[in-house]
């Protein structure tokens, strides 16, 4: 019996299994943030990220360059040692949440805690169920202007739901479009909820705005709100910093032990430079091959129901704009993101200039300031990205990736960005998201209108005047022929 217990214990010590299945609370957990000041910090930092740490950390902003932002979350059990560590190394912090978990409870509204809102809110952070259901509302008030799609189902079968808006009720592969995506990564609420808010505005407009309405009929959006929603549930009631998707738990060993973790970062997933060792370009990175790490890209490229299914429907679909929201940082960001000074070859012709036209009206409604450039230069580089796939595989000639509010941790919460802060997000998003609009109406809708409106009836000649006289005068002569018989 003792040899039994003995061999039970043995083996659950030599199994960790990544318990993702009860709620996790932040309580006492600390955000620090460092600016690398020299290449020995950031070589310091980048062996916490990069390879086993003896610290519990959770890197929201990972390092990338000398001079960039790290943020980064401690367990309370390892905050007083790494801290003592971070201080017999010289390196400067600051602790920029002291609690995580209330961080967390002050993301919601007083009035959401004290008195839960039934129903969908487009000022307030919604549950899957409930932006579906405000998604089938909008069809059946609207079903003209809003068609919805399934396009596939997620590991825990749940659906993945595109709403079309404008361009009639059928799907047309030639026509051109705007694609619009959020919440591929579970924790950034704040883009499920700028994506709906995007969503009302096209609806409302439609209906008051002459110039919108003309460009949604023939320049349809595509809307997925929700790229990640077995994620994002599992972040709303289990585990509010949760990012990946939900894949099932894959195990490997780790010195003497077994770990299993679970899900795949869908934005290291996309078929380009995606597991980058393939490709000859060493110095691009940004993905990982453990399946533990936030950045695990997964067994191979689109290996993931979320990610096949959003490339199914582009290629069937292709649209002329590509753009998909996240948080944080304010950045608008081009491709490519796999490799710095890599970029495409309309970049500075094409997607920079509309880029920082948007991101002006965008400032122009709050005041927010965005970065305009690559992820690889403004951040770190990152292979296998959706935005970059995009441009680089499917040939799209807008495309984009907009890291949303707030810009850091020391001015806001990061990815747990108040409720209050949905309203003004939405508006100067909205904004920014028009400019593109606008330009995709004029490039690929007008001339095609401008075509059509200038085909003048052809002028009769007078040859074929003459055609038609005498095939007249024939049946004239006929029909007396036929009255005097």
């Amino acid at each position: 019996m003792r040899l039994a217990l003995y061999l039970l214990t043995v083996l659950s010590a030599a199994v960790a299994i990544q318990s993702t299945d009860k709620q996790h609370s932040y309580r006492n957990f600390k955000l620090i943030r460092i600016n690398p000041e020299n290449d020995a910090t950031l070589a310091y930092l980048k062996s916490l990220y990069e390879e086993e740490s003896p610290y519990t950390l959770d890197f929201w902003q990972p390092p990338s360059h000398v001079g960039g932002v790290v943020d980064m979350t401690v367990a309370p059990s390892d905050a007083s040692s790494l801290i003592r560590d971070l201080s017999a190394r010289g390196i400067h912090y600051i602790v920029a949440i002291h609690d995580l978990q209330k961080a967390i409870e002050s993301e919601r509204s007083l009035a959401s805690w004290a008195h839960p809102p039934k129903g969908f809110g487009y000022e307030r952070y919604n549950s899957l169920d409930e932006i579906y259901n405000e998604l089938k509302r909008l069809k059946r008030e609207r079903p003209s202007l809003i068609t919805l799609i399934d396009i596939g189902q997620t590991h825990e079968n749940r659906t993945m739901l595109v709403v079309k808006i404008g361009g009639g009720q059928s799907l047309d592969e030639d026509a051109p479009s705007i694609w619009l995506d959020a919440g591929i990564h579970a924790r950034e609420w704040i883009a499920p909820a700028t994506a709906m808010f995007i969503l009302r505005e096209l609806v409302e407009g439609y209906e008051t705005d002459p110039k919108l309405q003309a460009m949604l009929d023939h320049v349809p959006f595509y809307i997925l709100p929700v790229m990640n929603p077995d994620g994002y549930e599992h972040s709303r009631t289990m585990d509010r910093m949760w990012r990946k998707n939900r894949r099932p738990a894959e195990c490997h060993n780790k010195e003497w032990h077994t770990v299993c973790c679970r899900g795949v970062d869908l934005n290291r997933n996309f078929d380009w430079y995606w597991a980058v060792q393939q490709h000859p370009y060493p110095s691009a990175s940004g993905s990982s091959s453990d399946s533990c790490h936030d950045t695990y890209h997964g067994p191979a490229a689109f290996s993931e129901p979320e990610s096949a299914a959003v490339r199914d429907f582009l290629e069937a679909y292709p649209p002329k704009a590509f753009i998909s929201l996240h948080s944080y940082s304010q950045m608008w960001l081009i491709p490519f993101g796999h490799r710095r000074r890599s970029y495409p070859n309309d970049y500075s012709s094409a997607l920079r200039p509309l880029a920082i036209k948007a991101t002006k009206a965008l400032e122009a409604v709050h005041g927010t300031k965005y970065q305009v450039g690559t992820g690889a230069d403004l951040m770190y580089e990152a292979s296998g990205g959706s935005h970059d796939w995009a441009k680089g595989a499917l040939k799209v000639p807008f495309s984009y990736l907009i890291e949303l509010r707030p810009r850091n941790t020391l001015f806001g919460n990061g990815f747990l960005l108040p409720e209050r802060e949905i309203v003004p997000v939405g508006n100067e998003t909205w904004a920014a998201i028009r400019v593109v609009a606008d330009e995709v109406f004029s490039q690929f809708a007008q001339p095609f209108l401008r075509g059509k409106a200038d085909k003048k009836p052809e002028p009769i000649s007078l040859s074929k005047m003459g055609e038609f006289h005498m095939l007249f005068i024939s049946f004239v002569f006929l029909f007396l022929q036929y009255v005097v018989d």
